[in-house]
């Protein structure tokens, strides 16, 4: 609503004053500021630079074509038939279309084809089924060891941290806790940021490393791991105990 009323004050201020009304300058603004500022999708940006060429344009503000059946040089209307504009000035006559509009975005409106929704349609349900067998996963999936469903599960999450990590140096790099009086706040605030980074980034790697080797077999398994493993199968945040000892 607060992007509405934007657009509303900029229009309105333009039309004042009997001066030729700028639609460069509304094109610009709609955009760039009011609606186009939050848009950080190339493809959605080209659509709403689409709508505002297409409604924010001499030829449709011409007298010279009629209100309902205005139409663009390719013979595109520019308002579905369902939708007629009036020819009065009146605020009312506006408002009466816009409240006799239905509720549901017709497909029309938005000149897309009446089929699409059945598309939008697809794409949600394969989300919503997807979250679905997500959450019909067993809590207890990881509460007993097997080797085979720990490997499948785990597997890849455990191959994109060693992807991650190839040609670093920082799971062994050797870092010492920051001492005080090193010059500026700043200058220790992002030396305690940099040290605390490492760490849990050796933190995590320490953990994922035993992990491995239990499912490899080369390693006993703990309490810890054990959590590690529950708590990634479910998709949940595992909690990794950072390692005090920074000899």
């Amino acid at each position: 609503m607060s992007d509405l009323r934007a657009g509303f004050e900029i229009i309105d201020r333009l039309f004042d004053g009997g001066k030729p009304f700028q639609l460069e300058f509304v094109h610009g603004l709609l955009e760039s500021a009011i609606y186009g500022g939050r848009i950080d999708n190339p493809s959605d940006l080209r659509i709403l630079r689409s709508y505002l060429e297409q409604f924010f344009s001499a030829r449709l503000f011409s007298s010279s074509l009629s209100a309902g059946q205005k139409k663009s040089r390719g013979g595109t209307r520019f308002f579905p038939p369902q939708i007629s504009l009036p020819n009065s000035c009146s605020v009312l006559d506006y408002r009466s279309v816009i409240e006799n509009l239905p509720e549901d975005d017709r497909p029309a409106f938005f000149g897309l084809p009446a089929n699409i929704e059945r598309s939008s349609q697809r794409i949600i349900s394969s989300q919503v089924i997807s979250q679905l067998r997500v959450l019909s996963r067993s809590v207890a999936t990881g509460s007993k060891f097997d080797r085979e469903l720990w490997s499948n599960g785990l597997s890849p999450i455990l191959h994109l941290w060693k992807k991650l990590n190839q040609g670093s140096s920082l799971i062994h790099q050797k870092v010492a806790p920051p001492t005080e009086g090193q010059g500026s706040p700043v200058l220790s605030f992002i030396t305690l940021e940099q040290f605390n980074a490492i760490r849990l980034v050796q933190s995590i790697h320490q953990s994922l490393a035993a992990l491995s080797k239990v499912i490899r077999g080369t390693q006993l398994l703990t309490p810890e791991v054990q959590k590690l493993a529950t708590a990634l199968l479910n998709q949940e945040y595992p909690t990794i105990a950072t390692n005090e000892d920074t000899s």
